[in-house]
């Protein structure tokens, strides 16, 4: 490879390595109380509670009774042959514990994960009490009866009439209403959350609840727990990163409205609880999120729910185009004067071309390269070009572009709902490669992702070629000029330049979640319109002045 080939494709690789990491710099708006709701679809523990008359053949001989005042609600542990948890709840903690076993960490007993299940269930049941939760009549359609230790049934726990299935987090009718829900699923949250002495300060903080009851099994006499039958502390450190991991991967927090948002889980079906954030909320977590991100945000909850429609993603792609169009007309007021100079530029390209030709050694020769300097800036002068107006687009653009995918991969809204199966929150990448199913029934929105990103690729083509090809077309019947070793050079490095930003638009597309793909779409439709504009405008004022006007 040549050194200056080399050097481009470096440049356009750290290009694409900055811009990964620069989308990062904004920080992620999930509290602690989010994290901790957005934890517990994934890590449910290893328990399925039933009532007496549902508890299989498999497990009458092991199954106990939850409370001794209530002889109706039972719990069991199962396990397959080969010693996994076999609840469709435990899906994330077997690989956590396959993993463990690789390194040859200690595994803790079973006794252990079921006596945290139990202390969760008996948290999320004070809470449940405390809050004076009603339980729900399936059969009458009502609420009419508190919550209590002694009537509690397997249904007031889990929102289902089975107690053991994968889709944790929705109703028979597949609606989430949280009085519905089960406790587990409202309050199950604390097993991650908990109230934790911080200089003096009870705050909530994540993993309190979880150590404080560790270290109670530690040191309990109880069959199954003790020091040795607890996580010991790499497998502890294992468990919280594969968590951590997880809570780090989801930033969909950005809510005006306090309610149920999201996929999360093992089946990426359980919708969770996410805390409305205003704008001092922003502002705490930094400039850019106080001034670009939340307000982008907040006009995409606003649209979105305004136009209605969120469940099949008809509302958040109304909501996503009417935001582009607002974000690209501010855009255009900030860099119009900017615009205009590179759409000059391409009405000059063939007054350089003949001063570059004027200057046939300007390549080698530093008199000629100092003379033909003066001589381009001079004719930037006359048009009114100021030639480093590029620059100061992309110092503008740029820092919107990482706050505008931060609003939209946060944006709690635009990950609930789907349109054509495709959830707008998912990477276009990760919902490519996900083709479970029949490839013709689209079940997670692979072929929706591809089109999106074909439409996104082409027209983010269009929209740099455009003015090129505008340009060629005036310029054809233009005589040739002569071979200029300069003038190649220069032409050769903007199209470098050109066909680097096209690679890594696309390339930076391929990873940007799907309502970023939308957004780029639109703004390069609304770029080539905004070129055909300027254009028209140019050669109307050009044609104003050969006519002496």
């Amino acid at each position: 490879m040549k050194r200056s080939t080399k050097t481009k494709f470096l440049g356009g690789l750290g290009l694409i390595i900055g811009a990964v990491l620069l989308s990062s710099c904004t920080a992620n708006f999930c509290s602690n109380e989010d994290k901790a709701n957005i934890a517990y679809p994934w890590e449910q523990g290893v328990t399925v509670y039933c009532d007496k008359a549902d508890i299989p053949s498999d497990y009458v001989d092991v199954a106990k009774q939850v409370y001794a005042e209530n002889d109706n609600l039972y719990y069991y542990v199962p396990v397959d042959t080969s010693g996994s948890f076999a609840s469709a709840n435990s899906t994330f903690l077997n690989t956590i514990i396959k993993s463990a076993k690789s390194s040859y960490y200690k595994i803790p007993s079973q006794g252990y994960f079921q006596a945290i299940d139990q202390k969760v269930l008996d948290l999320c049941l004070a809470e449940a009490i405390d809050n004076k939760d009603y339980q729900y009549d399936f059969d009458n359609n009502k609420t009419d009866v508190l919550i209590t230790k002694a009537n509690l049934r397997a249904i007031d726990i889990n929102p289902f009439t089975t107690p053991n299935v994968a889709e944790a987090g929705t109703t028979s009718t597949g609606t989430v209403i949280k009085e519905h829900s089960g406790i587990l699923r409202t309050y199950g949250y604390l097993k991650f959350l908990g109230y934790k002495d911080n200089n003096g300060k009870n705050e909530l903080t994540l993993w309190a609840n979880w150590d404080k009851w560790t270290d109670e099994c530690r040191v309990s006499t109880d069959a199954g727990l003790g020091e040795g039958n607890c996580p010991g502390s790499d497998f502890t450190t294992l468990y919280k990163n594969q968590v951590n991991s997880k809570l780090s991967n989801s930033r969909s927090c950005i809510a005006t409205v306090e309610g149920n948002y999201g996929h999360y889980g093992n089946s990426s079906d359980w919708a969770v609880a996410i805390e409305s954030k205003d704008w001092n909320y922003a502002w705490s977590k930094g400039f850019l999120e106080g001034l670009i991100v939340y307000p982008v945000a907040l006009m995409v909850d606003n649209f979105a729910n305004g136009i209605g429609g969120t469940e099949f993603g008809f509302g958040q792609i109304w909501a996503i185009i009417l935001v582009t169009l607002i974000v690209r007309s501010i855009l255009m007021l900030l860099t119009f004067k900017s615009t205009m100079d590179q759409q000059k530029m391409q009405m000059i390209q063939p007054q350089l071309a003949k001063l570059q030709a004027k200057y046939p050694n300007s390549n080698s020769n530093r008199s000629e390269q100092a003379r033909l300097s003066q001589e381009q800036m001079a004719l930037y002068k006359r048009n009114k070009i100021n030639p480093s107006s590029s620059i100061i687009t992309l110092i503008i653009q740029f820092p919107v572009f990482i706050a505008v995918w931060s609003a939209l991969e946060g944006s709690s809204v635009l990950s609930t709902g789907a349109f054509l199966n495709l959830r707008l929150s998912d990477n276009i990448q990760t919902a490519l490669f996900n083709t479970t199913g029949l490839w013709y029934q689209n079940v997670n929105g692979w072929w929706t992702a591809l089109v999106l990103f074909i439409i996104m690729a082409v027209s983010q083509f269009l929209s740099m070629m455009l003015p090129q090809w505008i340009t060629k077309a005036r310029n054809k019947n233009m005589p040739k000029l002569t071979k200029n070793p300069a003038q190649d050079k220069a032409s050769s490095q903007m199209k470098w330049v050109s066909y680097g930003m096209l690679i890594f638009t696309i390339i930076m597309g391929f990873f940007l979640p799907a309502a970023m793909g939308v957004y780029w779409s639109i703004g390069a439709i609304i770029s080539m319109i905004q070129t055909l504009i300027t254009q028209a405008i140019m050669i109307h004022s050009q044609k104003k002045k050969e006519r002496g006007i």
